[in-house]
């Protein structure tokens, strides 16, 4: 089996460091990105399978990440592979998940989050 693409797109460092850590020893390879625009730039040179996404984030926030992401692969649908994506974010509003949903969210999770539930996440989109 190859090796599953994970980006993880957030700007609280200590967390990223968790995901990654949690993620590498299940055997993923672990791309970070601090906001949506470095987000872009991996999705655009890298091949990934499954984004973990924040909503609140400085540059730009997930929603507008999601919507580029989605304007991109109906550009280029031929060449371009639509990962998955799992919302790891303070959601307080059901508009805010709606709104995500239609932008191409699989799943949802709030922060803060137990490793268990997190793994049961990833795996469940992976396995659509």
């Amino acid at each position: 089996m190859k090796s599953m693409n994970i980006l993880i797109i957030d700007d609280d460092s200590s967390l990223v460091s968790v995901m990654r850590d949690i993620l590498e020893l299940k055997g993923f390879k672990v791309f970070e990105a601090d906001n949506g625009l470095e987000g872009l730039q991996i999705c655009g040179t890298s091949s990934i399978d499954l984004i973990v996404l924040d909503l609140n984030m400085p540059r730009m926030d997930g929603y507008l990440f999601m919507e580029r992401l989605k304007e991109r692969w109906e550009k280029e649908r031929h060449k371009f592979h639509m990962p998955k994506i799992l919302v790891l974010s303070v959601v307080e509003k059901h508009k805010d998940l709606g709104l995500a949903k239609s932008l191409g969210a699989s799943k949802f999770m709030n922060k803060p989050f137990k490793s268990s539930e997190f793994l049961a996440a990833i795996n469940e989109i992976l396995d659509e």
